[in-house]
């Protein structure tokens, strides 16, 4: 299988920018970020070998990603029953682990792996969980005979696309931290690896789906405003999360504002008369603007 692995440079974000999930907000941590493109895609099925991710090339898998057909039959109080169906699951060697949630019972307590989303920090401060192994995704139907067929659908990756799984992984004494970007059938039948990174600077934290490092990279190319018919699409890096959109019309009075709530936000120019206006996205850091046309 054809991988390529590359460092991306600063020069090459402003392309990036646009797809805002790919690159997010550099963290506290000004370390390199290795990333890997999985090229093609990697699909695991029940039929194929588990998948051998190894995010530092060092020849140990720190990741196995594997689908498992299941069959069997059983009884409980006396019901008689089979089973059938898929899970999807990810093992990890020792010192690793993948990012979840950890809940407790009166029997017991689980761990859920967590399916985060682009922008999402992955490191020390986040709960991973322990053994060796965890469920993806779980889909499989249970038939009772005349009691009837109850469905058991499970785990947070169950049916998702381009979705984050958070990592850690050792090397010698050494801890750390990664994604992997992957998406698990609504059968949970199959995974799809799409493209993983981690921090080549030991501890070093990072934010799911960050492929490098934006530290001392300009407003200007964290920022990509497209304006439509009705309204207007501000696309920025998860830094920026929490910044303003202003329209100021040619009078320079401010006539309408929105708050940059996620990583695409929008404005419409409703309310707004027929003229040219400027857009402006203000940040802490310095402010974008682009002239609008309302019609």
């Amino acid at each position: 299988m054809l991988m390529k692995k590359t460092t991306i440079n600063k020069s090459k974000l402003a392309g990036y920018t646009a797809a805002a999930g790919a690159v997010v907000a550099g963290s506290a941590v000004n370390a390199q970020i290795v990333y890997t493109d999985v090229n093609p895609d990697a699909v695991i099925d029940s039929l194929t070998a588990p998948y051998q991710l190894d995010f530092n090339n060092d020849a140990t898998p720190d990741l196995q990603f594997a689908v498992q057909h299941l069959s069997g039959s059983g009884s409980q109080s006396g019901i008689q029953f089979t089973y059938a169906g898929a899970g999807a699951v990810v093992q990890w060697n020792a010192g690793g682990a993948v990012q979840g949630v950890n809940t407790a019972t009166s029997s017991g307590s689980s761990f859920a792996v967590s399916a985060l989303n682009s922008g999402d920090a992955i490191s020390s401060a986040a709960n991973f969980g322990t053994g060796t192994y965890a469920p993806l995704a779980l889909d499989a139907a249970i038939n009772a005979g005349s009691f009837g067929t109850f469905p058991v659908q499970q785990g947070n990756f169950l049916g998702v696309s381009n979705k984050f799984l958070g990592a850690k992984f050792a090397v010698g004494a050494n801890t750390h931290y990664g994604w992997v970007q992957l998406s698990v059938a609504a059968d949970a039948t199959t995974i799809t690896i799409h493209d993983y990174a981690f921090v080549a600077t030991p501890d070093g934290g990072l934010n799911a789906g960050q492929i490098a490092s934006l530290e001392g990279i300009a407003v200007e190319d964290k920022v990509s405003i497209k304006t439509m018919l009705d309204e207007a699409s501000i696309n920025v890096t998860p830094d920026l999360i929490g910044g303003t959109m202003v329209i100021t019309n040619m009078a320079g009075q401010e006539v309408k504002t929105a708050a940059i709530s996620d990583i695409n936000s929008k404005i419409n120019y409703t309310g707004l008369g027929t003229g040219v206006y400027i857009l402006e996205a203000r940040f802490d850091t310095g402010s974008v603007n682009k002239k609008i046309y309302v019609r």
